[in-house]
């Protein structure tokens, strides 16, 4: 039996606060080949998740701590839907197969459980959106700003000028 108790929630929230990516992730699965993939992943506001999908893939999202905002698109990156996930809102979500999406987080210390059909495959460049800044960018902050406060349904990201 696989245990996640507060202590190691504590460390990984520790750990992403310090990751250069702001998120860290604990594999539950043993081996990423395994036919369901299921991961917790610790994240910090100031992390960008680029908008992608996953084609053949669902992908099932559960809120463990903290705050975030699941986010979906269409082909070119207007913004069908925002659910907020956090006490007294939203606490599992599910994505579909080719959906468009995001996360951003709006809470210090924000855990997450992932699970989706091994095995793990990297997300391919056609995958991630191409209207959205690649992930180490010069406006992949500004992006991860806009999801953050300005994406509602109908808008659309715009690079600044």
């Amino acid at each position: 039996m696989k245990i996640i108790d507060s202590d190691r929630i504590d460390a990984l929230v520790a750990d992403a606060k310090t990751a250069p990516r702001r998120r860290v992730h604990l594999n539950l699965h043993a081996d990423p080949a395994e036919p369901i993939n299921r991961l917790v992943i610790a994240l910090e506001p100031d992390t960008y998740v680029r908008p992608h999908r996953h084609c053949d893939k669902f992908e099932v999202f559960v809120l463990i701590a903290g705050r975030c905002r699941l986010l979906t698109f269409d082909d070119v990156g207007t913004v069908e839907r925002q659910v907020e996930m956090g006490e007294g809102a939203a606490r599992v979500a599910e994505f579909p197969p080719g959906c468009w999406h995001s996360l951003v987080v709006l809470d210090a210390g924000t855990v997450v459980m992932e699970i989706k059909p091994g095995p793990y495959v990297p997300t391919a460049g056609a995958d991630f959106a191409a209207w959205a800044p690649p992930e180490g960018g010069d406006e992949a902050a500004a992006c991860r700003d806009w999801l953050r406060t300005e994406a509602v349904p109908g808008a659309r990201w715009q690079p600044p000028a």
